[in-house]
């Protein structure tokens, strides 16, 4: 399991996190604390976000797009602290090949239409059509695999069918893009795309008012109870307004919590002493996105060859790295994922050593186009470490340091423009195959996840092999063989997980059950 814990200032220990993949065959089921109850009588909660893509969750690429859709589609399942609970489904069964959910009797979408199994079938058949580009598709459902999805309205369930094993289906199905679309959206894409098609949420909230790039506000559905199966006691209440504010600023936003315009904010670690001790305030901490270096490595490219991928390995500094990115709030990683997580080897006799002497005899005047998000470090203070580093070994690195939305457009759709990148993984899944899925089969441009065009046989042969596993032992010893090759051959290079800070006024939480990353629950606790 993944274990997210909230600390309240003073900050102090690393924040531990766990996760499991589904086992082989499992049975899941709701209880009653659905965390809504009262939600009319309160009021609303301000909050920061980055500037969305779009409101299609099929399409999800960035964290805002996953933070909006997670307001609007409910998904089957959720996660909570020990695993999964019930969404859309009361309960599921599952082996490796296939998954059965029974649907919840009370769902309805926001124009009254019943959530039967027919309009779960119809969002997921257009989620896994090739035709939407859905670019969760094979971290849901394994890269490459054959989807079947069926429906059987009298039952009450839904089944869906793999061509080839993929243990992580149903933890995959908990994740944010997989939410379901009512038939109202799947009628209008264009206006699901830009949030207004009206009746085509499944969640409980409706986007009322939205300022492209500025905020967004949502209101709470009259009538919604398809509150999920929460096993853990969610303290406060929902709120009947949700407002969320582009602050992509991190000192703008503390300055906006400390001064009552935003009740809940994105924070960095540089901000935490400004809210340590201050009465009326509080900060969480969780353990959130891993960050490692990821090389474009197709033909005629400086990183096809090995010998330079591993000059750069050698030339960074990844303890240093984390105290510019995290201010060493931050978890070194060792496998590209935290240490928690199953499958996982916190050894590092197998990561490459820094070596600035060799580095500088392969990268002297080298030229390496380097792009990364601004959320590598305070304004993109980790993208800045890494060019200083490959400069200090004699190459010539230029370094776009742009917004999530433009690090995302180019690099899953303009690979003719970078060489090396900050990855920043959205581990939804919780496990090593996550990341391993960036690496293998065809590459993105080509209907795969393989963002790099990594050629490595090794790795394709035991991903595929941990994939079809059907005992924990072997999935994990496949998954490990695979992670080490890729840091032996530098076609990826570890760095840390950097954790994700929210400042908060008295009176409010905030929460992430099960390492649910794209699904922090937001309560009024006065």
């Amino acid at each position: 399991m993944r274990q997210t814990r909230t600390h309240v200032v003073p900050v102090t220990a690393a924040v531990a996190m766990t996760a499991v993949l589904a086992g082989c065959t499992t049975t899941g089921s709701t209880s009653q604390n659905s965390g809504g109850d009262g939600a009319a009588t309160v009021t609303k909660i301000r909050t920061t976000i980055d500037v969305p893509a779009g409101f299609d969750p099929a399409k999800a690429l960035s964290l805002p797009d996953y933070l909006l859709a997670r307001n609007s589609y409910d998904t089957l399942v959720r996660k909570d602290e020990g695993g999964l609970v019930g969404g859309l489904a009361t309960k599921w069964t599952n082996t490796p090949t296939s998954a059965t959910f029974t649907l919840r009797t009370d769902a309805t979408c926001a124009d009254g239409t019943p959530i039967t199994p027919t309009v779960v079938k119809g969002s997921l058949d257009r989620f896994v059509d090739p035709k939407t580009a859905a670019p969760d598709v094979p971290t849901v459902f394994g890269p490459g695999n054959t989807v079947t999805v069926t429906a059987d309205d009298a039952a009450r369930t839904v089944k869906i069918t793999l061509a080839r094993p993929w243990g992580a289906m149903v933890t995959g199905l908990s994740v944010a893009s997989t939410g379901i679309v009512c038939p109202a959206g799947l009628k209008d894409l264009k206006a699901l795309a830009v949030g207004k098609a009206k009746g085509s949420q499944s969640g409980p909230y409706l986007l009322q008012k939205s300022q492209s790039g500025v905020s967004y506000s949502y209101t709470l559905r009259p009538g919604y109870k398809a509150w999920p199966a929460w096993r853990t006691k969610i303290p406060g209440k929902v709120a009947s307004t949700m407002e969320y504010l582009v602050s992509p600023d991190p000192t703008a936003t503390g300055n906006l919590v400390r001064s009552g315009q935003l009740d809940i904010g994105k924070i960095d670690a540089s901000g935490i002493p400004r809210f340590d001790g201050a009465g009326g305030y509080s900060v969480s901490v969780s353990r959130f996105s891993d960050f490692y270096l990821l090389f474009n490595e197709r033909p005629g490219t400086v990183f096809a060859d090995v010998a330079t991928r591993r000059a750069v390995a050698q030339a960074v500094d990844r303890a240093a790295f984390a105290k510019v990115a995290s201010k060493d709030t931050g978890e070194l990683s060792t496998m590209f994922v935290q240490k928690g997580t199953p499958c996982n080897d916190p050894g590092t006799s197998y990561l490459l050593p820094t070596d600035k002497a060799s580095a500088t005899t392969v990268l002297k005047g080298k030229k390496i186009r380097l792009v990364g998000p601004q959320v590598v470090g305070p304004a993109g203070a980790g993208n800045q470490y890494i060019q200083e580093a490959l400069r200090a070994a004699g190459a010539d690195v230029t370094l776009s340091n742009v917004d999530v939305g433009t690090w995302v457009g180019t690099v899953f759709g303009k690979p003719d423009t970078w060489d090396l990148t900050v990855f920043a993984d959205l581990n939804f899944l919780g496990s090593l195959a996550n990341p391993l899925g960036h690496f293998v089969g065809p590459t993105v441009q080509e209907g795969g996840g393989n963002l790099g065009a990594v050629k490595n046989p090794v790795v394709n042969k035991a991903f595929a092999q941990g994939a079809e596993a059907t005992t924990e032992k072997a999935r994990c010893a496949a998954y490990q063989t695979a992670a080490k090759a890729l840091i032996s051959q530098a076609d990826a290079v570890p760095l840390v997980n950097d954790p994700f800070i929210y400042a908060l006024r008295k009176g409010f939480s905030a929460q992430m059950l099960g390492g649910s990353l794209d699904d922090p629950i937001l309560r009024i606790t006065r």
